[in-house]
C-alpha cells in the first residue's frame, strides 16, 4: 500500500513539475514578444508578418510599413493593389483597395459630379472592414466606424478633399487637405 501511495505522490510531483515548467515557459515567450516588440517598434512585428502570410498566401509585391495606428502591407493580390492593416495585436482590421469612379454605386457617381464637378478624381478605393475585429479604422488621420466604404480623393489646383461613400452610394465629406 505505501508503494501505491508513494508511486501516486511521485507521478503527482513530476505532473506538477511539469505543469510548472510550461507555465514558465509562457512566461518567458510573453517576456520575449514584449522585448522583441520594444528593439523593433519602428518596424512590423514578426507576428503581424506572419498573419499576413496566413491571411494572404497569394500575396505578391509585399511592403510592410509600421505607421502611428496599425501595422500596414501594401501587396499585390491577383491584379489588385491592396493594403492590409493590422492592430497592435496583429489582428486584421481591414483592406483598401484601389477603384475606379465607375465602380460606385451610380448614384453615388451623379453626386460626386454634380457637387464636385470642378474636382478632379485622383484617386478611389475601396475599405473593406475584417467585421471580426472591432478595432475602427483610422484614414487621413481621422477615425471612422468600421464599415464597408469607398473614398474619393478630389482635387482643384491645390485644394484637397476626401468623400466617403457607402454602399448605398450616399456621399458624406470626409476631410479636407491643405
Amino acid at each position: 500500500m505505501k508503494k501505491i501511495f508513494f508511486a501516486a505522490g511521485v507521478l503527482l510531483m513530476s505532473v506538477n513539475i511539469a505543469f510548472a515548467h510550461t507555465q514558465d515557459e509562457g512566461k518567458k515567450t510573453k517576456a520575449e514578444r514584449k522585448e522583441i516588440r520594444r528593439e523593433n517598434k519602428d518596424e512590423v512585428s514578426i507576428f503581424t508578418r506572419n498573419q499576413f502570410y496566413q491571411d494572404f498566401p497569394e500575396a505578391t509585391n509585399i511592403r510592410f510599413e509600421k505607421t502611428n495606428y496599425f501595422d500596414e502591407v501594401a501587396f499585390t493580390l491577383g491584379q489588385k493593389d491592396m493594403r492590409a492593416y493590422y492592430d497592435v495585436r496583429s489582428n486584421l482590421v481591414g483592406t483598401t483597395e484601389t477603384k475606379a469612379l465607375a465602380d460606385l454605386p451610380e448614384n453615388a457617381q451623379r453626386t460626386i459630379q454634380k457637387k464636385y464637378g470642378d474636382f478632379n478624381v485622383e484617386r478611389v478605393f475601396l475599405y473593406d472592414d475584417n467585421e471580426a475585429n472591432e478595432t475602427d479604422m483610422t484614414l487621413f488621420d481621422m477615425a471612422f466606424d468600421d464599415a464597408d466604404n469607398y473614398f474619393v480623393e478630389l482635387r482643384k489646383n491645390s485644394e484637397v478633399m476626401i468623400v466617403k461613400v457607402d454602399m448605398a452610394g450616399n456621399v458624406s465629406f470626409f476631410k479636407s487637405i491643405q
